[in-house]
């Protein structure tokens, strides 16, 4: 079997993704997705990929899945969370779990590029973003653009003004 090539096994199928293997979804200077598994090969089971984020970047804004479970897995660098209110932080090694609607947000505040792994349960959140790879591409990314979006793919978003994906504003 080649690299990320799957095979059929039942409804779903069996993937091996080797290292550099996955469709990428490039968000612009907020980092890039490599889709790992998609929801196609899991028969809607569950998503994964890899999401590489450079130093100083803000996630997405504070949010709420309505029917999607999150697990995180610190590979490289370090992430801060807010999670229901409290903030973490998340070196390297770190597992994350967030059921859904639990209110929660990331971002790298550090000085060097972070790698996580993300599982989504079930899958769909490969097309949130395709969406916002094709609206930043266009150049229309703006906080309203991206809740618009997340609200459209199973997401709530509380009122909230920290940017999202884009790099972090200045300490005040």
């Amino acid at each position: 079997m080649s690299d990320g090539e799957q095979r059929e096994s039942g409804r779903s199928r069996a993937i091996v993704a080797l290292p550099g293997a996955g469709r990428d979804i490039p968000l612009g200077e907020a980092g890039l997705v490599t889709m790992k598994a998609e929801g196609r090969a899991t028969a809607g089971a569950m998503a994964a990929y890899e999401f590489v984020f450079p130093a100083g970047t803000a996630g997405p804004p504070l949010h709420i899945h309505r029917t999607w479970d999150e697990a995180f897995y610190v590979l490289e660098g370090e992430s801060t969370f807010l999670i229901d209110g409290e903030e973490r932080i998340a070196p390297a090694g770190t597992f994350v779990f967030i059921p859904r609607g639990v209110p929660h947000t990331f971002w790298n505040a550090s000085n060097a590029p972070t790698r996580q792994l993300i599982v989504f349960t079930p899958a769909g959140i490969e097309d949130y973003f395709d969406e916002v790879s094709q609206v930043m591409a266009a150049g229309q990314e703006t906080l309203d653009a991206a809740i618009a979006l997340m609200e459209k793919h199973d997401m709530e978003v509380p009122p909230s003004a920290r940017p999202a994906y884009g790099a972090l504003a200045p300490p005040s």
